[in-house]
């Protein structure tokens, strides 16, 4: 199946973010909310959790080869400053974005969507 890349400024108005750095005609393939095992050329999706804020390893994500990020979370001005080749997209809610972005991509592709449902004894 051939993937489909995004291009930045698809993103922005997909997910009604703001690009706060960063070329915005780039095309991205590939995302990572990992910063442990991101590939060079994903975009880095910091995600808040219970306990960890993803968006407290962006600058992690940029030196293990992510290309941008996509962040719910204030953005330092010295990041800013030190990765001005990243792209960085600030949107309202992280999850919703991805959300949004994986309905789109979805809409990209002309395949079937199958869903298993069904309970094993509930008490």
């Amino acid at each position: 199946m051939d993937n489909k890349k995004i291009t930045v400024s698809k993103i922005l108005e997909i997910c009604k973010g703001n690009l706060i750095a960063g070329d915005e005609n780039l095309e991205i393939d590939s995302y990572s909310k990992d910063t442990r095992n991101i590939n060079t050329g994903d975009m880095y999706l910091g995600i808040k959790g219970e306990r960890v804020n993803g968006n407290k390893y962006i600058e992690d994500a940029f030196k293990n080869g992510a290309i941008g990020c996509i962040t719910d979370d204030e953005i330092d001005k010295k990041l800013i400053e030190n990765f001005k080749n990243k792209v960085i997209i600030k949107v309202d809610n992280t999850i919703k974005a991805i959300q949004e972005l994986a309905k789109y991509k979805r809409s990209m592709y002309n395949i079937p969507v199958i869903a298993v449902t069904g309970s094993v004894r509930k008490n």
